[in-house]
């Protein structure tokens, strides 16, 4: 990629990895390993499924596995030596679809509007107006996540409270939003006003737009008019938000919504700090998108952070999919690309070298990618495309057969059964909804499938629910939807791992527990091949490791068994940068009121500066420290200490200050 690189930026191919392998076991008598994990279930997820009892990692790799005898003879002096204690330890889980950085814009940026804290219209219009009375007339107001509420919002309800502050809100799925008649007055948005290609303004009775917006054509005719994106701004949200894809088991994740350079650009901001490895596609809503994608991103794959593919929306949600046959939204046979532009383009993009992924929620939506994949590849046909459909609602069986000809790989997120197939079941019919997300049917038909979350359009980013919702395919009201396509554990597993791997052409440095891959594998409660099905949703996250670094669970630490059932009071997520010279920011969460303190602490365990000793009220905070002591003097270069207390919880990081 030309604009997104990294010094330390490198792809490690096959042979490169083979080579790795062949030296470290050549040589794995002669030195001691950094880390070994021993006494555990150890799921290699290799191609065999191994089970083995510890492994090695040395220098950011995995080193060893084996029994725990054979992998305590590269104990060292300077070895760290992990016990497992019987518990289960799997291939860092790599969520294939996700949205990482609009997650913490949503917390940290946005007006949040996420359930459970907006349950009606009235929760989010107390949101907005709260958010009014902070800013001047004029300033935009941007919410998220509003969900499942009795009646969809429209500008009537959000005119009161903010006549001079032009207001869009994005629903939790991001494909439709509200404009209030500020937004639409910028806009020049009237009863004239035509819908765009692929885009419904709804309108009243009158034909006025009544400020809801479907699908993103028409949803940016407002959105252009929004201020341009703060990329200091999106990069503090991947720093916050990576902090809780960590505790809960995600060692990489795949951000497959990048609208815009600006998204990209904070990830690029990011990268010294991620803890986690991220996969970025840019994202392609008209023509001129792929042209900039053409010209200025060629695909760069690097250790932290990868740019290599382009992802076109083909329709929206359930109640816009793009179907053969009505359903009970407002259209079922719109589009939101022209199929001549999009088949034109589409090529393009193939032609270039770049992977597609297409989001298609309706069966017709599956066909037309099908058919703009099948004309790039008759046009240019190359092998190891791995093009992507994403979500892969409703297919047919002969969409299916497709997909397997073509090579086409489904990204699938099975926790939407539980979430929303309720919901979709209502939209769809039952008879169609028993063809919702048909993993048995896709890998029966050799489709390589990987799995994510959408979180947080689907409300539950723990991978205990994707692979839960696998087996059980069950919704929210308890009705089992399709019960005949339900995997296995060792099959949705696998899917999580080397299937997500496979998606972004990592299977070679990821995926799996084995010599010379990335040492990134996530740790868990319990063994995932042995407890019931019903007992999935109750496995905890005890830590993961990236690169060899162990992140212990804040709640669940891997050596302590006790911190498994300890309520999240408090969580102190992280600070930035770190290292960190002169200032750094403190990022932490609480839950219940009460008297807080924030303290640094040195190396020897003085107390050199108190940040914060109040009461303070639930929420989130971000606390500056510019390397002063409370004498306000420059304090020395050196590792320190941040502890946060309420009532009897503690807890601390460290950091680095080097000047």
């Amino acid at each position: 990629m030309k604009k997104l690189t990294s010094t330390s930026s490198m792809r490690i191919s096959a042979v490169a990895v083979a080579f790795i392998a062949i030296v470290l076991n050549a040589s794995i008598m002669n030195e001691s390993a950094d880390l070994v994990f021993i006494n555990g279930k150890i799921i290699t997820v290799d191609e065999d499924d191994h089970i083995v009892q510890a492994v090695a990692v040395k220098d950011s790799l995995i080193y060893a596995v084996g029994t725990t005898t054979e992998i305590m003879t590269l104990v060292g002096d300077s070895t760290e030596v992990r016990n497992l204690k019987g518990k289960c330890m799997t291939p860092g889980i790599i969520d294939a679809h996700t949205h990482l950085m609009y997650y913490g814009q949503g917390e940290i940026d946005y007006v949040n509007l996420r359930p459970p804290e907006v349950q009606t219209v009235e929760d989010l219009v107390a949101k907005i107006e709260e958010r009014v009375k902070s800013i001047e007339p004029g300033e935009w107001v941007i919410g998220d996540g509003y969900f499942k509420l009795e009646k969809m919002p429209t500008r009537y309800d959000l005119d009161p409270v903010s006549p001079d502050n032009p207001v869009f809100l994005n629903s939790l799925g991001g494909h439709y939003g509200t404009a209030n008649s500020k937004a639409l007055e910028i806009a020049c948005i009237d009863s004239t006003t035509e819908d765009p290609v692929g885009g419904i303004i709804q309108r009243d009775s009158t034909g006025v737009p009544n400020g809801l917006f479907w699908n993103h054509p028409a949803m940016d005719m407002v959105r252009q008019y929004i201020p341009p994106l703060d990329e200091t701004v999106l990069t503090e949200c991947v720093l916050y938000a990576q902090e809780k894809y960590l505790n809960y088991g995600i060692t990489s994740f795949q951000d497959v919504n990048c609208r815009g350079i600006s998204r990209l650009m904070g990830y690029v901001h990011a990268v010294d700090s991620l803890k986690i490895r991220g996969y970025l596609s840019f994202t392609i809503e008209k023509s001129r998108d792929a042209a900039f994608s053409i010209e200025n991103l060629q695909p760069y794959q690097g250790p932290w952070l990868s740019l290599m593919s382009d992802k076109f929306l083909l329709d929206g949600q359930p109640p816009t999919s793009f179907t053969y046959d009505p359903h009970l939204g407002p259209t079922h046979d719109l589009p939101t690309w022209n199929p001549d532009t999009l088949k034109k383009v589409v090529k393009d993009l193939h032609c270039a070298g770049h992977q597609i992924a297409i989001h298609v929620m309706g069966d017709a939506a599956i066909d037309l990618a099908l058919d703009a994949i099948e004309e790039a590849l008759n046009d240019t046909p190359k092998p190891d495309h791995r093009h992507r459909l994403e979500h892969v609602m409703i297919p047919t069986e002969e969409a299916i057969q497709r997909m397997a000809q073509l090579g086409v790989i489904a990204s699938l997120q099975p926790a939407a059964i539980y979430a929303s197939g309720d919901f979709y079941t209502k939209i769809w019919g039952a008879e169609t909804a028993r063809r919702l997300k048909p993993l048995r049917s896709l890998l029966d038909a050799g489709i390589h499938i990987a799995l994510g979350t959408d979180y947080p359009t689907v409300p539950r980013l723990h991978p205990k629910y994707t692979l839960w919702a696998c087996l059980a395919r069950r919704t929210s009201s308890g009705i089992t939807i399709a019960p005949e396509e339900s995997i296995t554990i060792q099959e949705a597993l696998r899917a999580h791992t080397m299937g997500s791997a496979y998606a972004a052409f990592e299977e070679d440095v990821k995926g799996s527990i084995e010599v010379g891959k990335y040492a990134d594998m996530t740790i868990w409660s319990d063994d995932l091949y042995s407890v019931p099905v019903s007992e999935i949703p109750n496995l905890w996250i005890r830590g993961v490791v990236v690169g060899g670094t162990v992140y212990d669970n804040v709640n669940a630490s891997v050596e302590d068994n006790r911190k498994a059932n300890l309520p999240e009071n408090i969580q102190l997520y992280y600070n930035y940068p770190n290292p960190f010279n002169p200032s750094t920011n403190i990022v932490y969460n609480l839950v219940k009121p009460g008297h807080t303190s924030l303290k640094i602490y040195n190396a020897v365990g003085q107390c050199v500066r108190t940040l914060v000793n109040h009461i303070q009220l639930p929420g989130k905070y971000i606390v500056t420290w510019d390397s002063l002591d409370n004498d306000g003097k420059n304090v020395p270069s050196g590792q320190y200490y941040f502890q946060l207390a309420q009532g009897d919880h503690i807890i601390i990081k460290k950091a680095l200050l080097l000047k």
